[in-house]
């Protein structure tokens, strides 16, 4: 299987699409001014103590408190969610739940080392644990906690032996413990060894810059999204990874060299003049992932309809037909079950999902459909929770949610509609107009290019963009125009270079 990581760069965006025989298969971005916080250690202080579900409410200096249960202020943070399965073979037994009075664990004005679990959504702070864990690329480091544990996803019981034992040769220091990463599987004893110490050296400069820091402070900063999924992501089954910027790709190669050597023949710097998505043929598979209607290749769809904590898809045959009624719907259920898993996967939706599958009579055919989707999610790295077929044929899941959707990343409240729907933001049009304004620059001997755009969007770029344009006027000796348009939609722009225009 041909298994390629694309990462298109921009001044205000990241964005990495993960592409599997030429088919779209995940999507991220990341703005500048909205990088995530997962991850993040901060030096907290205590506001408020709720009694009633045991949480307190912890100030890590931003506008909305973080939150953070009584539960992840003392069991271990071997059982949090964003970890793989482990296999324990530490000697000290998992900590039993058991009812805790969290005034015995926290005091208001108290100041506390906590990391950020999960995002801010709606209304909700970032959810918190004082259980740090600092993650590598082979180990998921933990200071004071002296669980070790292995991924069950190493099957092989020789290579989990190998690991085993290079792990009880190597001293931990006291209090701390380690999860072993998939990631981890085949390397040699001196790989992991000096990813473990440079883990070790990471904690206890954490631990110092902590110490001399005052309440309300960063601590430590999680990896951007391009270092993070070459960390996490990158494997030996993938043939390439593709950059498009200089400076990242050198970024890149700088980080393969304390993790991972081996895979740095990988990286490949992308210098032509068609844009990278455009190259690989998936920019407009990208443009569908914001859609609401997704077609299906049976002439079904789904309608996927996301709020704060709830996802509704519904499924359709639209205009498929076939022998008959049950085998329509169980064809078009069958191929819906797929591309809802690899939706939910692109769009990084979470919380609860309700899946309207089309009225089914054939409990066989239901058994069908919920294995397709069950096997089809195996592939997410977010852990989701499948129930079977409800007796009015829904399906119901939860996928847990760490970070923010893509819809909630790239959209906002739609001015013109008071909220009931959503439109791209300006600055999402913005850097479209920027990046095609580039494009046409290169590709087009014409002086003067118009850029057409809402008086909204056209503020938007010349507040993020004014010296870029400049720039390129200099680069391509060309001008450029910025023109206003009040009834130009606000997700469109028009480029026009005497004749060429796009909507």
């Amino acid at each position: 299987m041909q298994k390629d990581i694309l990462i298109n760069v921009h001044p205000k965006e990241k964005r990495i699409a993960i592409v599997e025989n030429g088919s779209l298969e995940e999507f991220f971005v990341e703005r500048a001014d909205t990088k995530g916080m997962v991850g993040n250690i901060y030096k907290g202080k205590v506001e408020s103590i709720l009694q009633g579900i045991g949480a307190a409410f912890v100030d890590i200096g931003f506008e909305k408190n973080g939150f953070l249960y009584v539960t992840d202020a003392v069991d271990s943070a071997y059982d949090a969610e964003s970890f793989d399965e482990l296999e324990e073979f530490g000697k000290r037994p998992l900590p039993q739940k058991r009812h805790i009075n969290i005034h015995d664990v926290l005091k208001r004005n108290q100041e506390i080392i906590v990391q950020v679990v999960k995002e801010p959504f709606g209304t909700k702070g970032p959810r918190l644990t004082s259980h740090v864990t600092i993650p590598g690329r082979n180990f998921v480091f933990m200071p004071g906690d002296e669980h070790i544990g292995i991924s069950k996803k190493i099957v092989d019981p020789k290579e989990r032996e190998r690991i085993r034992n290079i792990l009880k040769r190597f001293k931990l220091p006291k209090d701390t413990g380690l999860i072993v990463r998939t990631a981890a599987s085949g390397h040699k004893e001196n790989e992991l060894i000096r990813e473990i110490k440079y883990l070790i050296n990471l904690s206890e400069r954490i631990q110092h810059f902590a110490s001399r820091s005052q309440a309300l402070a960063l601590i430590y900063e999680e990896l951007d999204l391009v270092l993070r999924i070459t960390r996490d992501v990158l494997t030996e089954e993938f043939s390439n990874v593709y950059v498009d910027s200089k400076e990242e790709y050198k970024r890149i190669m700088r980080f393969l060299n304390s993790f991972s050597p081996q895979l740095k023949s990988k990286i490949k710097l992308f210098n032509q003049n068609t844009p990278l998505f455009d190259s690989f043929k998936i920019a407009e598979e990208i443009e569908k992932i914001y859609g609401r209607k997704i077609s299906l290749k049976s002439k079904g769809y789904i309608i996927i309809e996301q709020t704060e904590g709830f996802v509704s898809i519904d499924v359709n045959t639209g205009k498929f037909a076939s022998r008959n009624l049950e085998e329509t719907a169980f064809i078009t259920n069958l191929e819906a079950a797929r591309e809802i898993a690899r939706q939910i996967r692109l769009r990084d939706m979470g919380g609860i999902v309700v899946i309207d599958f089309i009225d089914m009579e054939s409990r066989d055919h239901q058994r069908k459909v919920y294995a397709a989707l069950e096997e089809s999610v195996k592939r997410d790295k977010a852990k989701t929770n499948i129930l079977g077929f409800s007796s009015i044929g829904l399906v119901e899941m939860t996928r847990q949610r760490m970070r923010k959707s893509l819809e909630s990343v790239l959209y906002e409240r739609c001015p013109c509609c008071g909220g009931r729907g959503s439109i791209k933001s300006a600055l999402t049009t913005s850097i479209e107009a920027i990046r095609e304004l580039e494009n046409q620059l290169l590709n087009n001997k014409k002086k003067i290019i118009v850029i057409t755009l809402h008086p909204r969007v056209a503020q938007k770029l010349l507040e993020e963009y004014k010296q870029d344009i400049i720039n390129l006027e200099r680069k391509y000796k060309s001008k450029v125009i910025i023109k206003e348009d009040q009834l130009f939609p606000h997700e469109g722009f028009k480029c026009e270079a005497k004749g060429f225009s796009r909507v």
